[in-house]
C-alpha cells in the first residue's frame, strides 16, 4: 500500500510539474507577458515549431493524465477492471505518439538545417525513452486485459 501511494504521489508531482512547465512556456515565449530583453520576435517558422512542440507537450500531458487515473485505481485496489486496462493503453499510445513526433521533430531539425553530424549525436534519448515507456504500458494493458478475461472465466467456474 505504501508503494502504491508513493507511485500515485510521484505521478501527481510529475503531472503538476509538467502543467506548470506548460504555463511557463506559454507565458514566457509567445505572449510576451514577461519582458525578456534578449529575445527577438518569433518568425513564422519559429511559431510553427513552437506550436508543434506545445502539441507534443499536450499529448504527453494527456498520457500522464491517464496514468494518474490508473494510479488512482491502483490506490483504491481496483486493478482488474477494463477501465484501468484502457487507461493504461491510452497512456501508452499517447507516450508513443509524443515520442514519434518528438523523434520526427529532432530528425527534421537536423535535415532542414543540413546538419549531417553522426546519427548518435543527432538523436536525443527522450523520444526513444518515450517510445519504450509507451510500448511498456501497451504491453501491460494487454496483459491486464488477458488477466481480466481469465479472472472472469475463473469466477464463472465454481
Amino acid at each position: 500500500m505504501k508503494n502504491s501511494f508513493l507511485f500515485k504521489s510521484l505521478i501527481d508531482i510529475l503531472f503538476f510539474l509538467h502543467v506548470l512547465g506548460l504555463f511557463v512556456i506559454l507565458l514566457r515565449f509567445p505572449l510576451g507577458i514577461f519582458d525578456v530583453t534578449e529575445m527577438e520576435p518569433l518568425h513564422l517558422g519559429e511559431w510553427i515549431i513552437l506550436i508543434i512542440y506545445c502539441f507534443i507537450y499536450l499529448v504527453l500531458l494527456r498520457g500522464l493524465f491517464f496514468l494518474r487515473k490508473t494510479a488512482r485505481k491502483l490506490l483504491q485496489n481496483k486493478i482488474f477492471t477494463r477501465y484501468v486496462a484502457y487507461s493504461t493503453m491510452i497512456s501508452g499510445y499517447h507516450f508513443i505518439i509524443a515520442g514519434i513526433l518528438l523523434f520526427l521533430m529532432k530528425l527534421s531539425a537536423n535535415l532542414f538545417q543540413l546538419n549531417f553530424e553522426s546519427i548518435p549525436k543527432s538523436f536525443s534519448v527522450t523520444p526513444i525513452f518515450l517510445l519504450m515507456v509507451g510500448l511498456f504500458f501497451i504491453l501491460q494493458s494487454e496483459i491486464l486485459l488477458k488477466a481480466i478475461d481469465i479472472k472472469g472465466e475463473n469466477d464463472l467456474t465454481i
